[in-house]
């Protein structure tokens, strides 16, 4: 008995809820009859409007997230280069490798003396004869990227082949500006452009030599890390240099964003070396986009 009277309460329950929320439809479909036409078109054209305002917006700001980290385009380039140069001379080359854009800048001087970035070229050629170096070969490679050490570039030179081995790289790289001087390997001459042949072999290399040559070039101590050292992510090598007239050859060869951008910038006639490092630092600054 107490069941059934439990049933009986329930449908009548239900059924109130049921009748309740049929009369509520039918108010709401009545209203809306009565509502004028123009009104609810008005809504719906203003909730549109402010649906594309906001989807415009999310899209500009996507735009603009997409542009961070770009190239600054050549004529902006050209400018900031020019007002950073002053009296020295710069031969500038950067290659984006995602999207094929390259920057130059080239505003005189002939003989671009490579001084201790040749360093790169002497590792290139003996890692591409060795493979990853080990033992005592390593520790001179080590000292010879990171440090800067002559001893050990002298060395790692000998062991390389000399200029044979060097100008047989740079001949297969079709590196046809760049020159050995028997006086010192750090005489010898080139151009941004053949600089950046040599960047792109290395990135060419199997992995295992394409690691460890990056893995020292990353490795840069403190004191040296000017030019390319300025960028992000970055691995280079750095040359510095005198010349008899008292002025300095400053240059910052390398990679850049996990080797996005390939960068050679080679300087002469600066007064002195810091103001050297300082203009490669800066020309490297104004690479891309702030």
């Amino acid at each position: 008995m107490r069941k059934k009277c439990l049933f009986a309460c329930c449908t009548l329950l239900v059924s109130t809820l049921l009748f309740g929320a049929v009369h509520s439809f039918q108010v709401a479909a009545k209203a809306t009859q009565n509502r004028p036409v123009s009104r609810l078109v008005m809504f719906e054209s203003q909730a549109k409007r402010v649906f594309d305002k906001v989807l415009f917006v999310r899209k500009k700001q996507k735009r603009i997230i997409t542009a961070a980290g770009e190239m600054l385009p050549q004529a902006e380039f050209t400018r900031r280069v020019n007002a950073l140069a002053g009296s020295a001379k710069a031969d500038v080359y950067v290659l984006d490798t995602k999207t094929g854009r390259k920057l130059t800048y080239y505003n005189g001087g002939t003989d671009f003396w490579l001084a201790s970035s040749i360093k790169a070229s002497i590792l290139t050629a003996l890692v591409k004869e060795e493979g990853p170096l080990s033992g005592g070969l390593d520790q001179e490679a080590q000292a010879m990227i990171t440090y800067s050490d002559n001893d050990a570039a002298i060395d790692l030179f000998n062991a390389a082949g000399g200029f044979t081995a060097l100008e047989a790289l740079w001949a297969n790289l079709g590196m046809t500006s760049t020159f050995p001087n028997n006086n010192g390997f750090g005489l010898s001459t080139s151009t941004a452009g053949d600089q950046i042949k040599l960047l792109q072999g290395i990135k060419t290399l199997p992995t295992d030599e394409h690691n460890y040559i990056l893995d020292l070039m990353k490795g840069i101590t403190a004191s040296q890390r000017f030019g390319i050292g300025v960028m992000k992510d970055p691995a280079f090598k750095n040359g510095w240099l005198n010349a008899d007239n008292g002025s300095w050859y400053v240059n910052s060869i390398g990679f850049s964003d996990k080797e996005r951008y390939l960068v050679a910038i080679l300087t002469q006639n600066n007064a002195d070396q810091i103001s050297g490092e300082k203009l490669v630092s800066r020309i490297a600054g104004s690479i891309i986009k702030k």
